[in-house]
């Protein structure tokens, strides 16, 4: 059980480590300018142009519940997802940076919970994205309005997202400094995860075979949890036969489990391993 004495010191901790992170990252604003904010619009550029093209030959084809009324609120959704994408890489950026400083080992033997370190670096990174999510969240939430019901469970699955994110982005930055060969495969296989994700497109685009292994992965759930919370607002009846207990199962317990596997993972590595190359 945790005191509220310990609680409040926790609190602090985050506070102090997102100061110091924005701090720091203030530092190189034309690598945040590319990274954070120009990349995301480059990914996501060729979707736009292929379904544009598509639902202007043949406005009445549909991919699932993607149709040419809605596609455009899906591609908007992407573009959120790809700039909270960037949580991840940025995390193993910023342990890495912290290890050519020469200062990670005093963040390691400093007494911080390793979650005060996840959830630090976490909102330091959201609110480095958060202006031009907030703009693209916003533009969405103007062309297909939703109440707020629905909009207070799209904003909930793009924060279970984010902590996604941020634990895979955890387990990045220890391998990083303790075992690089071992994360340049675990890396490799998150792109993969990635690309198989659906996030600029539908699911019932690919083939059959590809679509089981889409129905793998896990980020593919979070992504179209988001999309069909906010369908639902639009069309309830259309956007709940897409719906499945699979859905929230990952989700929910995907959110809660995950950071707890991450920091478990952090603490096996840095035990054992160390830092790498000191």
């Amino acid at each position: 059980m945790v005191s509220k004495k310990s609680l409040g010191i926790n609190i602090k901790q985050i506070k102090a480590l997102v100061e110091r992170n924005l701090y720091l990252e203030a530092r190189f604003k034309s690598y945040i300018l590319f990274t954070r904010y120009i990349s995301p619009f480059i990914q996501i550029l060729m979707p736009v142009i292929v379904f544009n093209v598509i639902f202007t030959i043949r406005e009445d084809y549909l991919f699932g519940y993607w149709t040419g009324l809605n596609y455009i609120l899906f591609l908007f959704i992407a573009f959120c997802v790809q700039f909270l994408r960037k949580i991840v890489l940025n995390f193993s950026h910023l342990f890495n940076r912290e290890k050519f400083w020469k200062t990670l080992q005093a963040l390691m033997v400093a007494p911080v919970n390793r979650y005060v370190l996840l959830f630090g670096f976490l909102i330091a990174e959201i609110i480095l994205i958060s202006v031009p999510f907030i703009f693209f969240f916003f533009f969405a939430y103007i062309l297909f309005p939703i109440n707020i019901f629905y909009l207070f469970l799209v904003i909930l699955s793009f924060i279970a997202l984010a902590i996604l994110f941020g634990c895979f982005g955890l387990i990045l930055g220890i391998l990083i400094i303790t075992k690089e060969g071992i994360y340049s495969a675990v890396n490799l296989g998150l792109t993969l995860l990635f690309w198989l994700s659906c996030i600029s497109y539908p699911l019932q685009i690919f083939p059959e075979f590809i679509q089981s292994i889409i129905l793998l992965n896990p980020i593919y759930y979070y992504i179209d949890t988001i999309r069909i919370f906010w369908l639902m607002g639009l069309d309830y009846s259309l956007a709940i036969t897409f719906l499945t207990p699979t859905h929230i199962i990952i989700v929910v317990g995907g959110t809660v489990i995950l950071p707890i596997i991450s920091v478990y993972f952090f603490n096996i590595f840095y035990d054992k391993f160390g830092i790498s190359g000191y």
